[in-house]
């Protein structure tokens, strides 16, 4: 069946669309909100909650913040939609890790039989390392910063927001082990298998 993904940035418009064409009859989805604990606000946490409720879709809302191994299979068992929102990278990675959700979701991912939806740190998880998110308030603690591997590149969210210069600087940079791809808040890379294609999801 192929792996199914859907990155964004900020921008859900092309979700709706996305969820629809999926070739499995979609009624329930899990929510990991673990990348914006450290915020003092989230509201794209409940946005992205509310969006998914009103495809009619059952979430559970699984914090690998809090969970254990046995919580994150359990949470998983049955589900058709893993969506991981934005927040802090390291910090999700830490957790991805702490709680072995990347041991479970990412075969399941890679099998085609759990589509991932991933938000700006979301999406850059699903990538080969989120080393270039890596920022200097970042709560998380690492000893790597590889990420699930889902995807062979890095997608950089929020090119709009003054960091399209070092997007650009990322890209080009011969010492850059990893593809990037750069996107703006109104943008989401979707992949089918082993077909990659940029939409407006503004």
């Amino acid at each position: 069946m192929g792996a199914r993904l859907f990155l964004g940035s900020a921008g859900l418009g092309a979700l709706r669309g996305w969820l629809g064409a999926l070739p499995v009859a979609v009624r329930r989805a899990v929510l990991v909100p673990t990348a914006a604990n450290p915020l003092p606000s989230a509201p794209f946490v409940r946005a992205a909650a509310d969006l998914l409720k009103a495809e009619g879709l059952a979430v559970d809302l699984l914090d690998l913040e809090r969970a254990a191994g046995d919580d994150v299979r359990r949470v998983l068992d049955g589900v058709q939609v893993v969506f991981i929102t934005g927040g802090y990278p390291v910090f999700l990675l830490e957790h991805v890790r702490r709680s072995g959700f990347d041991r479970v979701a990412a075969p399941a991912v890679a099998s085609g039989s759990l589509a991932y939806v991933g938000i700006s740190a979301g999406a850059a998880l699903a990538g080969p390392n989120m080393r270039p998110l890596q920022g200097a308030d970042d709560p998380g603690t690492v000893d790597s910063t590889t990420g699930l591997g889902l995807v062979p590149f890095v997608v950089l969210p929020h090119r709009n927001r003054g960091r399209a210069a070092r997007h650009d600087r990322l890209a080009g940079d011969p010492a850059q082990t990893w593809p990037v791809i750069s996107i703006s808040d109104d943008q989401a890379v979707t992949v089918t298998g082993d077909a990659v294609m940029i939409l407006d999801s503004g």
